[in-house]
C-alpha cells in the first residue's frame, strides 16, 4: 500500500468519524430538550397545585373564622340576656373585631330580609339584598356575589340560621375585594390568577379584579370541573393554553381555580432550550473544526518532508512577520534568535542582542543604557528584577518602557529548556482600559445620581400621599380625611360618654379679597387663619379645611353645644382680628354653623349636612354670627331641594310663561314697549312667586337655560306685534357669568328678525357692581350689537352718578321705593326729580317704575322721566292681551292723561 492511499483512507476516516459524533451531538441535543420539556411543566404543575392548595387553605381559614364568629352569636346574646330585636342587639355585634379583613359587616336578618341588627351604621341600607331563608341554610351557606345597592362594591353573605330565634339568621357581610387581597398574600408566582366559581359556572370572584365578570355564568367554565387539585392544560378567553387546578373549599359550593399561561410557565425550558441548542451548535462547530484542522494537519503531514526546507524559510519569514516581538533563548540562557520587531521595540537594547549573549548580560546593559525606568539610581538589584521578569513562572508582565509605551512580556519555556519570548505593545489597550476605567467612573458616577433621583422621588411620593390627605395650600386635613375622622371621633365620643360637635366655618367676603387684591393674598390670609384656628382648637387632626375659605372643627365635650358655642365665639374674635398678608392689612369675619351628634346612628354626611344648613342660617342673620343646628332647618332645605327638583323639569314641562307689562311715555302718554316678565305655573302650587324661585335658579345655574327661553320667547313676542315696541327683559348675573348670553340675544334677533334697538336687557345694579369687570365686558358686547343696557332698581345700591357716565347705559330704572313715597314735597319726590335732570344731561333715559296712584302720576308728569310703569297704568298681559294693547294704539287711560297732563 503506498503511502498516498494510506492518507487518503486516514482523511476518509476523519471524515466519517466526525459525521458520526455530529449525527449523536444533534440525537443528544433533542433528547435533552425533551425531557427539559417535561422536567419544567412537571415543575410548573406541582407548583400551581401547591399554591392552589395555599389558596384554598387560606380561604378555608377565613371561611372557619366567619362561621365561628356567626355561630358565636347566639351564645353571646344568651348570655347577655338580649334578643335579636332588642336595642342593644347593635352593641353588643359592635363587640366583635370588625377591623378584620374577613368581613365588613355582621348583621341579624329576619326571614324577610328585613336587617334586625347590625355592627355598623346601616345608612340607607334597611333590608338585605339576598334571600336569607333559613330553609335553604343547611346549616349554613354562602350567598352571592351580590352588588351592594349603597355603593355598587360586591360582597360575599355569610349566612347561618340561629336555632330557636324564629327564623332570623346571622349575616356576615364578607367584602369581594378584600377577601381577594387575603388570597393574593399567600406567596402567588408572579402571572399567577385566582378565581373563585361556582359549581354551575358562575364568577363569584377573581384576581385580577373584574368587575364586569363578577357574577356572571359562563357554559364550559373551569369551576364546573372536578376539583381534583390536579394541573391540566386549558384554554383561556383567547384560546390560549394555560395550567389550571380547580380545588374545592370547605363549604363545597366554591371551587378555587388558580391558572397561569402556560407560555410563562414554559418559559424556563424554552431559556434551556435555546442554550442547550447555542452550545450544540457549538460543539458542532468544534467538531467540525477540529475534523477540518485534522485533515489539514493531515495533509500538511503528507507534504512535510518534502517541504521541510521550505517550511524552515517560511518559519524564519513569520517569525518576521510577526506584529509582536520575538526571541528565543537556549537552556544557558543565550540568544539564539529575534526578529526585527523585537529590536525595534528595544531600539536602546538592539546593540546588545548579538546571538549567543546571555540574557544577564544584555539586561544589565539595557538596565544601565536606562531602557525602562526605576525610581533611584540603577543598582544590581534593578538587574536582578528585570531578569526575574524573564522568567516563565513570573509571566507575563506588563512595565511601561522609558519612551512612555507600555510592553506585555510573555515568557513561556520550551520542551529543551529553552525561552520563547513575546513583546507585545499594548500600549492602545492600556488607552482603551483607561477609558473604559473612566467611563467606569462615569457609570458609578451615573449610579449615585440615580440612587439620589430615586431619593427625590421617594420624597415626592411621599409628598403625593401627603396631598392625598391633606390640603396643599394650608397643611390642613382635607374633606377626605376629615370624613374619617369624624367618623373615629363620634366613636371615641360614645366610648367617653360626651357629645360631638361639629363646627362649619365660612369666611365672609373672601371673594373681595381675591377679586381685589389678588389670589397669592388671599393664599396668606388662608394660611394665616389655618394657623389661628390650629393655635386656638390645640387638638391633632380637630381642624380641616373643605373647601375655599371653608373650614371645619371637631369639638367633643360633656355639655354640647355649649362647649361648641363658646368654641366658635373664641373664633369669630380670634378671625376677626387685622390680618397682614403681603404688605397688605385684611379685616374679615368669619360665620360659623354648628351641629351636635344626637343620635348614635348620626355619621359624618349627616353632620356636615346639619352645619352647612346652620351656616346658610347664620349668613342670613348677618354676617360674624353663629348658628346651631335645629330639625326645621332641614325641613326648609327638603322643601327647597324638593323645588329645586321641580324647576327641572319646569322647562321641559312647558310650564313657564311670560307676562308682559306695559310701559309708557310720560311726555305723550303713548305705549312704547313692555317689560317681559317670568311666570311659573305650577301644577300644584299654581302661580309661584318668582320672588321664591329665582332665586333658586340662581343657585342652580338654572336660570341659564330658563333665561335664554325668556329671552328667545319675549324677542319672538314682540317681533311679531305692530309697531316699533320695545321689549324690556331681565338677565341674572349667573346668565353673564356663566352663560353664553350673547350668542343667545344674538340667535333670538336673528330667528326673529327684530331690529337689536328694541331689544333692551336689564340688569340690577347691585347684581352689576357685585361682579363688575365679568358683567361689564358682556354689557359692553350686548351694547355693540345694538341692543339697549337698562340698569335696574337704580338707588338701591351704591353706584354714583358719576361712575354711570364711565358704564356703557343707555336707561336707568328708578326703583319704585322712591316713588312709593313720593308724595308733594318729600324728599324721594326731590330725588327723583334730581336724577331725572341729571341723568338726562349724561344722555341716559330714566323709566320710574310702582305707578299705582294718580298722585303718583301727577307728580312724575312734572319731571323729566321718559318712561313709566306700574299697576295704576297697567298691570302683565298674557302676550294676547298684549297684542291686542298694541293693536288697538292704546296710550296712557284717558282720564289719567286728561287730568294729569305733562308740562309742555
Amino acid at each position: 500500500m503506498t503511502p498516498t492511499m494510506i492518507w487518503h483512507r486516514l482523511k476518509l476516516s476523519v471524515i466519517a468519524g466526525t459525521i458520526v459524533i455530529l449525527g449523536l451531538l444533534a440525537v443528544g441535543t433533542l433528547l435533552l430538550a425533551h425531557r427539559g420539556l417535561a422536567t419544567t411543566r412537571h415543575a410548573a404543575e406541582e407548583d400551581l397545585e401547591r399554591s392552589a392548595q395555599g389558596v384554598e387553605n387560606a380561604l378555608n381559614r377565613q371561611l372557619l373564622q366567619i362561621h365561628g364568629a356567626l355561630a358565636a352569636i347566639r351564645p353571646m346574646f344568651a348570655a347577655a340576656g338580649v334578643t335579636a330585636t332588642s336595642p342593644a342587639a347593635n352593641e353588643l355585634l359592635r363587640g366583635f373585631n370588625l377591623q378584620t379583613i374577613a368581613y365588613r359587616d355582621m348583621m341579624l336578618v329576619a326571614p324577610d330580609g328585613a336587617i334586625l341588627a347590625s355592627a355598623r351604621p346601616r345608612g340607607a341600607l334597611r333590608t338585605l339584598p339576598v334571600a336569607t331563608q333559613p330553609t335553604s341554610i343547611q346549616p349554613a351557606s354562602m350567598v352571592g356575589p351580590v352588588e351592594s345597592p349603597v355603593n355598587g362594591d360586591w360582597s360575599l353573605y355569610a349566612v347561618r340560621a340561629v336555632p330557636g330565634w324564629g327564623g332570623v339568621v346571622a349575616v356576615a357581610d364578607v367584602p369581594v375585594l378584600s377577601l381577594m387581597k387575603i388570597l393574593a398574600e399567600t406567596g402567588l408566582a408572579p402571572g399567577t390568577r385566582i378565581r373563585i366559581e361556582r359549581p354551575t359556572g358562575q364568577l363569584v370572584a377573581s384576581l385580577p379584579h373584574d368587575e364586569l365578570a363578577i357574577g356572571e355564568w359562563r357554559p364550559g367554565a373551569l369551576g364546573t370541573r372536578p376539583p381534583d387539585g390536579k394541573a391540566f392544560v386549558a384554554a383561556n378567553d383567547k384560546g390560549e393554553p394555560e395550567l389550571a387546578v380547580v380545588r374545592s373549599s370547605l363549604p363545597g359550593d366554591l371551587r378555587v381555580i388558580l391558572t397561569t399561561d402556560l407560555a410563562d410557565a414554559l418559559a424556563p425550558w424554552r431559556r434551556f432550550r435555546d442554550r442547550l441548542a447555542a452550545a450544540a451548535a457549538l460543539g458542532g462547530t468544534l467538531v467540525a473544526a477540529f475534523a477540518g484542522a485534522l485533515l489539514i494537519a493531515l495533509r500538511q503531514r503528507e507534504k512535510v518532508d518534502s517541504e521541510r526546507a521550505r517550511a524552515t524559510a517560511v518559519l524564519a519569514n513569520a517569525v518576521e512577520a510577526m506584529s509582536d516581538g520575538f526571541a528565543l533563548w537556549d537552556g544557558d540562557d543565550r540568544l539564539v534568535a529575534c526578529n526585527q520587531r523585537y529590536r525595534e521595540m528595544f531600539a536602546i537594547t538592539a546593540p546588545f542582542l548579538i546571538p549567543g549573549a546571555r540574557f544577564q548580560d544584555i539586561m544589565r546593559a539595557s538596565t544601565y543604557a536606562q531602557q525602562l525606568p526605576f525610581p533611584g539610581p540603577v543598582t544590581e538589584e534593578a538587574v536582578a528584577e528585570r531578569e526575574r521578569w524573564h522568567r516563565p513562572e513570573n509571566s507575563p508582565v506588563e512595565r511601561q518602557m522609558s519612551t512612555g509605551r507600555w510592553v506585555l512580556m510573555t515568557d513561556r519555556a520550551t520542551a529543551d529548556g529553552g525561552v520563547v519570548a513575546i513583546r507585545t505593545d499594548i500600549t492602545a489597550l492600556k488607552a482603551v482600559q483607561a477609558e473604559l476605567a473612566e467611563a467606569n467612573l462615569r457609570a458609578t458616577e451615573a449610579a449615585a445620581e440615580a440612587q439620589r433621583q430615586n431619593m427625590v422621588l421617594i420624597e415626592r411620593e411621599g409628598r403625593i400621599r401627603f396631598l392625598a390627605h391633606h390640603d396643599d395650600l394650608t397643611g390642613l386635613p382635607n374633606r377626605v380625611v376629615f370624613r374619617e375622622r369624624i367618623g373615629k371621633s363620634l366613636h371615641q365620643a360614645a366610648e367617653l360618654g360626651q357629645k360631638m360637635a361639629l363646627l362649619y366655618l365660612d369666611l365672609d367676603r373672601f371673594k373681595d379679597v381675591n377679586d381685589t387684591l389678588g389670589h397669592p393674598v388671599g393664599d396668606a390670609l388662608l394660611r394665616t387663619v389655618a394657623a389661628r384656628l390650629t393655635n386656638c382648637v390645640q387638638a391633632p387632626g380637630a381642624v380641616a379645611r373643605l373647601s375655599g375659605d371653608e373650614f371645619a372643627i371637631i369639638s367633643i365635650g360633656p355639655q354640647q353645644p355649649e362647649a361648641a358655642t363658646e368654641l366658635a365665639g373664641r373664633i369669630i374674635a380670634l378671625l376677626g382680628e387685622p390680618y397682614s398678608a403681603l404688605g397688605h392689612t385684611i379685616s374679615v369675619s368669619v360665620s360659623v354653623g354648628i351641629a351636635v351628634a344626637e343620635a348614635a346612628w348620626t355619621d359624618a354626611d349627616t353632620l356636615l349636612k346639619q352645619a352647612d344648613l346652620a351656616l346658610y342660617r347664620a349668613k342670613a342673620w348677618g354676617r360674624g354670627t353663629l348658628c346651631v343646628f335645629e330639625p326645621e332647618m332641614d325641613t326648609h332645605l327638603r322643601a327647597r331641594l324638593e323645588m329645586e327638583q321641580d324647576l327641572r323639569q319646569a322647562l321641559a314641562q312647558d310650564q313657564f310663561e311670560l307676562a308682559y307689562q306695559p310701559i309708557f311715555s310720560v311726555v305723550t302718554g303713548a305705549l312704547t314697549g313692555f317689560e317681559a316678565l317670568l311666570r311659573w305655573n305650577h301644577p300644584r302650587r299654581g302661580l309661584v312667586d318668582p320672588s321664591i324661585f329665582v332665586p333658586l335658579t340662581e343657585d342652580s345655574r338654572s336660570i341659564v337655560e330658563i333665561g335664554a327661553f325668556a329671552m328667545r320667547q319675549a324677542v319672538a313676542d314682540i317681533a311679531a306685534l305692530p309697531g316699533d315696541l320695545k321689549v324690556a327683559v331681565n338677565l341674572s348675573p349667573v346668565q353673564l357669568a356663566f352663560g353664553d348670553i350673547i350668542g343667545t340675544v344674538e340667535a333670538a334677533l336673528r330667528d326673529s328678525g327684530l331690529p337689536p334697538e328694541r331689544l333692551e336687557c336689564e340688569i340690577t345694579e347691585t347684581a352689576l357692581f357685585e361682579s363688575e369687570q365679568t358683567s361689564l365686558a358682556v354689557l359692553q358686547r350686548l351694547r355693540d350689537l345694538g341692543v339697549r343696557i337698562v340698569l335696574d332698581d337704580f338707588g338701591t345700591g351704591y353706584s354714583s352718578l358719576s361712575r354711570l357716565r364711565l358704564l356703557p347705559i343707555d336707561k336707568i330704572k328708578i326703583d319704585r321705593s322712591f316713588v312709593l313715597d313720593a308724595t308733594e314735597g318729600s324728599a324721594s319726590a326731590a330725588i327723583i326729580e334730581a336724577v331725572t335732570v341729571l341723568t338726562g344731561r349724561l344722555g341716559i333715559a330714566t323709566v320710574a317704575e310702582g305707578i299705582e296712584t294718580e298722585e303718583q302720576w301727577a307728580l312724575l308728569a312734572r319731571t323729566s322721566c321718559a318712561e313709566a310703569q306700574g299697576f295704576l297704568l297697567g298691570r302683565p298681559l298674557p302676550i294676547a292681551e298684549a297684542a291686542a294693547l298694541a293693536r288697538a294704539g292704546a296710550g296712557v287711560p284717558v282720564a289719567l292723561a286728561r287730568r294729569f297732563s305733562p308740562p309742555a
